[in-house]
């Protein structure tokens, strides 16, 4: 970790993870203050916490999962309020977990979906072009991740439509004075969806993700309910909102650099390098929280058992000792490395199939007309302290192909 003087106070940054300003581009001028601030800053929000901004200070912590917990909440305040499988479990818990949700996530699962991937892709991405465009988010970058999570998971057509809706009062119940009621209330929505897609599981089993975990176990013994439902929850939330996020965010960055498009239609093997890119330079997922399990130095700076930390990840993909000029979006950077997915233990299992969704989009795309905007895209806040993306990117097709 980054070498300090650990008797010098830490800086200070006003950061708010849930402050409606932390959008586009404002978010990045706070994580560099952050960063100006030190290796280690301090927030005074939330109840107080440190923010590490270092790719290197980032990563090791990730590492580190005995010494920093995921038990109290990935998401600050880490008070306990939060309980999500299994991200917010810490090893060896952690580890039966996943194992249950890996399968559904394998590079062998992902390469038996591409078909299926490819129709869907090719499908929304037609009548998207057939129709002229129009609000890319909302016609394919949701409608994707939706699709998928049906195929994969085994959510019935009529659950996946309600995700958007009961996602977005979830992240809305983390009010910017730092309550958390109507959050577990919204979340208790997301829960019940859950509930009742395993029960119409058991009265009718199928091929799926649902009701394999009917009849799973960890540590020997069945799942209880609200594992199942946890699990799955999971599945519901970041399948589609990191998706949807990174899709818009993608489609965004390649129509508002000039020549690009061109040049993938040139060189199509350029795709996934530019994917890799987009997940650096705008990280969907930005922010992630743990508390110290005892008294610990961080680049510096003395931690107090019980202390909370936000490693920005977002902050960390732009660290200059790490990528040189962070702040452009480069085609031609080698961004191998990057913490678009997390790192160590938690690393996003969904990496492959985000990335083959990605990649499979934007090569469908490129065999339309060139794509331009038509108007402003607007951007979210941080949901849930974390999830940043369009919520609106109008997107036409042109003739020229220059764009």
């Amino acid at each position: 970790m980054t070498a300090t003087d650990p008797g010098a106070p830490a800086g200070l940054v006003d950061l708010d993870p849930y402050a409606p300003e932390l959008t586009e581009p404002t978010v990045w001028e706070v994580y560099e203050a952050a960063r100006a601030a030190g290796p280690v800053a301090r927030s005074p929000r939330r109840g107080g916490f440190w923010v590490l901004t270092g790719y290197d200070d980032v990563r090791a912590v990730l590492r580190d999962p005995a010494t920093f917990s995921s038990a109290s909440g990935h998401r600050i305040p880490t008070d306990g309020t939060q309980h999500a499988i299994p991200i917010d479990v810490d090893p060896p818990l952690h580890t039966a977990y996943r194992k249950l949700m890996v399968p559904a996530l394998s590079p062998a699962r992902v390469r038996r979906l591409r078909p299926f991937l490819e129709s869907t892709v090719t499908g929304l991405v037609g009548r998207f072009a057939g129709r002229g465009g129009g609000d890319f988010v909302r016609e394919v970058a949701l409608p994707l991740p939706l699709a998928v999570l049906t195929e994969l998971v085994g959510f019935a057509p009529d659950t996946v439509e309600r995700f958007r809706e009961v996602t977005e009062a979830m992240w809305s119940g983390l009010d910017a004075d730092g309550g958390t009621v109507d959050f577990v209330g919204a979340r208790r929505q997301v829960y019940d969806l859950m509930a009742a897609e395993l029960d119409a599981h058991r009265g009718h089993p199928a091929d799926d993700v649902v009701t394999d975990l009917l009849g799973a176990e960890v540590d020997g013994r069945p799942l209880e309910e609200d594992e199942r439902i946890s699990i799955l929850a999971t599945f519901a939330v970041a399948g589609h909102e990191t998706t949807m996020n990174a899709a818009a965010t993608l489609v965004h960055l390649v129509v508002d650099h000039p020549g690009l498009q061109e040049r993938l239609r040139a060189d199509p093997d350029l795709v996934p390098g530019v994917v890799e890119e987009m997940l650096r330079h705008r990280s969907p997922a930005q922010n992630f929280a743990r508390r110290a399990t005892c008294p610990v130095t961080v680049a510096g700076q003395q931690v107090a058992e019980g202390d909370a930390l936000l490693l920005s990840l977002a902050a960390a993909n732009r660290d200059p000792d790490r990528f040189g000029d962070p702040d452009r979006f480069d085609p031609d950077r080698d961004s191998r490395g990057h913490l678009g997915f997390g790192w160590g233990i938690h690393q996003c299992p969904g990496g492959v199939l985000a990335r083959t969704e990605l990649q499979i989009l934007l090569r469908a795309l490129l065999e339309h007309p060139p794509m331009q905007r038509t108007g402003d895209v607007t951007w979210s806040g941080l949901q849930g302290g974390n999830h940043l993306g369009p919520t609106s990117l109008p997107i036409g097709f042109s003739a020229d192909p220059k764009l």
